[in-house]
């Protein structure tokens, strides 16, 4: 009886810590290991669905169509499978393409991916591109921009208040020697198929719709790898893989 009452009072004496640990497990959020998105298919880590909230590091609304990073929304149009880990996916930017409808100077220094996260789980590329270079207009310099672009076979746009831009549709190499008032801007572009296509009318070369990839960090990579996802520690200067139990994944 004695030991009967012991085992009692021990176990009620661990109620409270057995209640605070599953509140806290009720926090953490059960994430599922791929989910499916209309026009997008099949999708896993590192995206995640809007209703599971920190279950990945790119945030999808499969009824808004929209795919959000860094801060930014765009609208998705479609997915395509690379040869690579990562999918591509097709997204929209509608205040881009006003831009290059309206022939606007603001299109051709249009940053059209945010800043890579800090800390650094994943960087962004968009597929295709085209490579201009953004000169400053100074009477001190035309005679050194002019020459050199002209000799490489470039095109030019000249009608900016304080910029020219030189760009060569077929050729996306930076050369080293570049001119050092000159800096490189890249942005999506129209494939050599389109319609409508003009080497020497720049926003006829420049695309609303392009292709975008996610790029993990290596050690990312190597979580991935092994199944699982990973988040940076708290201290942000490191990163770790999260665990995973039978098939979820347990932040």
């Amino acid at each position: 009886m004695v030991r009967v009452l012991f085992f009692v009072s021990v176990f009620l004496s661990c109620l409270p810590f057995l209640h605070s640990a599953a509140d806290g497990n009720n926090s953490l959020p059960i994430c599922p290991e791929n989910f499916s998105c209309p026009g997008l298919g099949a999708l896993k880590y590192p995206f995640y669905n809007v209703t599971d909230r920190k279950c990945g590091l790119i945030k999808i609304n499969c009824t808004s169509k929209e795919i959000q990073f860094g801060g930014w929304v765009y609208e998705f149009v479609g997915k395509f499978d690379s040869n690579h880990n990562s999918d591509y996916i097709a997204i929209y930017n509608r205040t881009f393409q006003q831009l290059v409808k309206n022939k606007s100077c603001d299109a051709l220094t249009y940053n059209f991916t945010p800043p890579s996260p800090s800390p650094l789980l994943y960087s962004v590329s968009i597929i295709p591109t085209i490579t201009l270079f953004k000169c400053r207009k100074n009477l001190t310099y035309p005679q050194q921009q002019e020459p050199y672009f002209d000799k490489h076979s470039y095109n030019s746009y000249n009608k900016c208040k304080d910029h020219n831009f030189y760009y060569n549709y077929f050729n996306g190499t930076i050369p080293s020697d570049l001119p050092r008032t000159c800096q490189v801007v890249q942005l999506p572009a129209k494939l050599p198929s389109s319609p409508g296509l003009n080497e020497t009318d720049i926003f006829s070369l420049l695309s609303p719709v392009t292709a975008i990839v996610f790029h993990l960090l290596d050690s990312c990579q190597q979580c991935q790898k092994k199944g699982l996802p990973c988040e940076t520690t708290k201290d942000g200067l490191d990163v770790r893989c999260l665990n995973v139990i039978n098939g979820i994944y347990i932040f």
